[in-house]
């Protein structure tokens, strides 16, 4: 198993094992409902008194958010919900995309791309972790500087690069967002 691959599952491990839900026995207090036996579409009318039609009229209406996050992409995901990702890319994705989002657009992805979300995705990781001792600090300033620096200006070269192809853009759009790359507004997306 790669070292990162290994150092990855070492954290999400350890942080299941840390989760509050970790010390549970499995049994829950009698007044307390199980969150799966909520109910997977509450809607806020019903909690208030708004008829449902008028419910189903402003759902309809608004346009779906392409930029907002799945549920699955909300916090930290699992290994399982890796690896089900990875499954479903279309090709090998590399050990050092972690990221559910970008793994996701990986293999449709162009080359350069594909060897920036795997840069990013290193930077963030280092970016990410606490120095234990001298060697360790001055080994992640180490990567910071190779894996971080300039990470702007090289988000926006390949923003420029693929200007014209609508389904790189989007996907580049989500991915600037995603790690705070614009250096100004966020430009309007393409539209079909």
């Amino acid at each position: 198993m790669p070292t990162k691959r290994l150092a990855l599952v070492g954290c999400l491990s350890l942080l299941a094992a840390c989760s509050p839900q970790a010390g549970d026995s499995g049994t829950q207090p009698a007044d307390v409902a199980p969150v799966a036996a909520a109910p997977a579409a509450a809607t806020p009318a019903a909690t208030m008194d708004v008829p449902p039609a008028a419910v189903e009229a402003s759902t309809a209406e608004a346009p779906p958010d392409t930029d907002a996050d799945t549920d699955d992409d909300v916090g930290m995901p699992d290994l399982e919900q890796l690896e089900r990702a990875r499954a479903a890319a279309g090709c090998e994705v590399s050990n050092d995309v972690g990221e559910l989002a970008d793994i996701r657009i990986y293999c449709t992805m162009p080359a350069d791309v594909r060897a920036f979300l795997e840069r990013e995705n290193t930077c963030q990781h280092f970016a990410g972790e606490e120095p234990y001792d001298e060697e360790r600090r001055q080994e992640l300033e180490q990567a910071s500087a190779d894996y971080c620096d300039g990470r702007e200006r090289i988000f926006a070269a390949l923003y420029a690069r693929h200007h014209d192809d609508c389904t790189i853009r989007h996907a580049l759009r989500g991915v600037g967002k995603r790690y705070d790359l614009f250096t100004g507004p966020v430009p309007a997306d393409c539209q079909p």
